[in-house]
């Protein structure tokens, strides 16, 4: 069955993938992901530091619950997705508050880029893998361009960022417990 990411934005204008196996169950690597912080990643910490300068973001309050996305859909212990409508190439991007699936959905004043990014924790091999994907769609041409642009930039340290967190989820939940 397709998952909501995949259902809401079938076609998209950008996209990116990052998939990691964990030998853990899936109990233990979706409560590594529901209690990640952006500042856990040790090589992304940087970057994202570097993005969020001058804003008053928390970066110890936990991703999924506090993070750059509003989250729209949580189906404990397999799924999450988030998304937001903004102009992320603005230095501080003018953003529409959305909070569900269908409002996101239904929403296509030009100008803007509609983005989802999901977590998928799947049992397989004795563990699981971790997959998360984000799809993007601009509302009209000018803003695809102006995406595009800054999509050009940015990528590289993304996919950094992405891999990064994976990996600290990895280390969270497959971590011993102490004493």
């Amino acid at each position: 069955m397709p998952s909501t990411l995949e259902q809401t934005i079938p076609v998209y204008h950008f996209h990116e993938r990052h998939s990691r196996w964990i030998d853990t169950s899936p109990a233990k690597a979706w409560e590594a992901l529901n209690t990640l912080t952006l500042e856990q990643p040790t090589v992304a910490r940087p970057l994202v530091a570097i993005r969020h300068l001058g804003r008053t973001t928390s970066p110890a309050k936990p991703l999924l619950s506090d993070g750059p996305l509003q989250m729209l859909e949580m189906d404990a212990p397999t799924y999450a997705v988030g998304g937001a409508i903004a102009r992320p190439w603005q230095r501080r991007p003018d953003r529409r508050d959305i909070s569900t699936v269908s409002e996101f959905a239904r929403f296509d004043e030009p100008g803007w880029t509609k983005y989802l990014a999901d977590f998928r924790i799947e049992s397989r091999d004795g563990g699981v893998q971790l997959i998360t994907e984000t799809r993007g769609y601009s509302t009209d041409d000018w803003a695809r361009r102006r995406f595009t642009l800054y999509w050009t930039l940015i990528r590289p340290a993304s996919g950094l960022i992405r891999r990064d967190m994976l990996a600290t989820i990895e280390r969270r939940a497959t971590r011993s417990p102490v004493g």
